[in-house]
């Protein structure tokens, strides 16, 4: 196999199983009164910068050979393999299907539940400025969501490999501005707003019985348990919506950047990520 093909194959294999935390902001700022019910059905994508940039510097036909020997003998394939890794496991490209449904509880506030991919997501929202009094309507929530998961395709079985577990917490606050379209927002709505959010990883590593081999020694790799890292992320959104009284189809686009931190791994140095995630979205929104 040609050795660019991997370099090509890795990323796309990754796309084909996305699996990323929800951080796409589905929401107009408005919210219904005691009782109301509002959903949406769509679709989340997720386009990480610091991912598919390492993942295009590790071939998939070069993991695999190390993969079956369980041992390493090249030390730049597999810092770029752990590099992998590690980008893979914090903002997983791909698409996702996404169900949310939210309930009014009266006071201008609604509190809901998401399920995105393989992601649990419980939120509660607030409406503080209405376009029957101000022109705009306007809202600010907040979002708690958990994931853990196992990775696709090679870095699959290179995350068994080293015995990664990855597991992840978010909290985000969109803060959502929106101009109606009719009494009512009857006809829909378009809005912009501001997005932050804290995250806390948790990982370890073990790597039971593997060996790496170069600069003439051969060493077990070492185990690395229990460690945590956390930090911000921050970014903007914007969103069309077009319907009819109930229904409306929903389009939007969220876009943050953070500073991942310093990650540890087995027998070699940490590994440090940054980038942006490109987070657009499709689905069909309704409210009763």
């Amino acid at each position: 196999m040609n050795p660019h093909h991997g370099l090509v194959a890795l990323p796309f294999a990754i796309l084909l199983a996305g699996c990323a935390a929800p951080r796409a902001v589905l929401w107009d700022g408005t919210t219904g009164g005691r009782g109301d019910v509002q959903g949406h059905l769509g679709m989340v994508g997720c386009l990480p910068t610091a991912t598919l940039d390492a993942a295009g510097q590790s071939a998939v036909d070069a993991l695999e050979p190390m993969v079956k020997e369980q041992s390493f003998s090249d030390e730049k394939l597999y810092g770029n393999g752990t590099r992998t890794l590690v980008a893979a496991g914090l903002d997983m490209p791909g698409a996702n299907v996404v169900a949310e449904i939210h309930v009014g509880l009266g006071w201008g506030l609604e509190a809901g539940y998401r399920r995105e991919g393989g992601a649990n997501a419980w939120a509660l929202r607030w409406q503080f400025l209405s376009a029957a009094d101000a022109g705009w309507n306007a809202g600010v929530g907040a979002m708690y969501s958990s994931l853990d998961y196992d990775l696709p395709s090679t870095i699959g079985d290179f995350q068994k490999l080293l015995g990664y577990e990855f597991k992840r917490t978010d909290i985000e606050v969109p803060l959502v501005f929106s101009k109606p379209f009719g009494d009512g927002g009857k006809y829909g709505s378009a809005g912009f707003g501001l997005v932050g959010a804290w995250t806390r990883t948790r990982y370890g590593f073990d790597p039971d019985g593997i060996y790496r081999r170069w600069g003439g020694e051969v060493e077990l790799l070492e185990r690395l348990s229990e460690q945590e890292m956390s930090f911000f992320s921050y970014g903007g959104m914007g969103y069309l919506k077009v319907g009819y009284k109930h229904v409306w189809l929903f389009g939007g686009l969220t876009v943050m950047t953070q500073d991942y931190g310093s990650y540890k791994v087995p027998s070699r140095e940490d590994v440090k990520l940054s980038g942006t995630t490109i987070l657009p979205s499709l689905g069909v929104e309704f409210r009763i």
